[in-house]
């Protein structure tokens, strides 16, 4: 399964004091996002893959140029889904990670957040501060499929690479700052996804599920007040541990919702 975001793709930066969704970037954010998911999966097929599934996750999850994907790909995208990586089990082989960010915070990172700029400062789980990466791969996890390839900016990658050191990444672009970036060739990107992503399977027995500790205990850290006591009414068995977090604690990461 392919998770697509748009943040990370190259020549995406965004526009100041806007979301990327509403920024005149979008247009073409959606367009490369589009390009490289294709280029991962048409390595995927000629490595032999059966079925690979398109997930598109960015804010609600209409974003790609479906018309455009590889035709033999099948694609998961809106909202309402009751987890992340929806559909996943144990009979896929892998995950991929396109378009992928930073954690909210992370120094000169492109459109750095974790799930919504506007909503959450931080999250944090076991103690430690994770973003959308190591979030999103833990829930794979617990099913027994690696996270094996990421693409993103270059703090991104890093991020990627300092939880499962034994995945494969391309840098798309290097961060200066939240909106701005040296950014490589959006056909120079595709190319390298295409090469690494096959690197990558070819090295599938080397990649590992990651895992957090269980149980797994999980703070949101909010931005504004007002959000936390929106959320505490919609999360069960959530509570208030600070001005502005909530914590829970998961018995595993297929619990989590963000």
């Amino acid at each position: 399964m392919i998770a697509v975001d748009c943040e990370g793709a190259a020549c995406v930066v965004g526009e100041p004091g806007r979301a990327l969704s509403n920024s005149r970037n979008m247009e073409f954010a959606r367009e490369q996002a589009t390009r490289e998911t294709n280029a991962a999966a048409r390595a995927l097929f000629d490595a032999g893959a059966e079925q690979v599934v398109i997930w598109d996750n960015h804010g609600d999850g209409a974003n790609l140029a479906f018309d455009q994907l590889d035709q033999r790909c099948e694609v998961l995208l809106g909202t309402g889904f009751s987890r992340r990586f929806p559909e996943l089990d144990e009979t896929y082989a892998g995950v991929l990670m396109i378009g992928y960010h930073a954690m909210a915070g992370t120094s000169n990172a492109v459109l750095a957040h974790t799930y919504s700029s506007k909503v959450y400062r931080a999250i944090c789980v076991n103690g430690l501060e994770v973003g959308e990466i190591a979030l999103d791969a833990s829930v794979a996890g617990e099913f027994g499929v690696p996270l094996i390839f990421v693409a993103s900016d270059d703090k991104g990658c890093n991020e990627a690479l300092n939880f499962m050191p034994w995945i494969k990444t391309v840098a798309t672009k290097r961060g200066f700052g939240f909106n701005c970036a040296y950014s490589k060739h959006p056909s120079v990107v595709e190319a390298e996804i295409y090469q690494t992503v096959r690197q990558a399977v070819d090295r599938l027995a080397e990649m590992k599920p990651f895992v957090f500790a269980h149980p797994v205990q999980i703070e949101i850290h909010f931005k504004r007040y007002i959000h936390l006591v929106k959320a505490r009414i919609c999360r069960q068995g959530w509570r208030i541990v600070g001005r502005k977090i909530l914590s829970a604690s998961l018995s595993d990461m297929g619990q989590w919702k963000c």
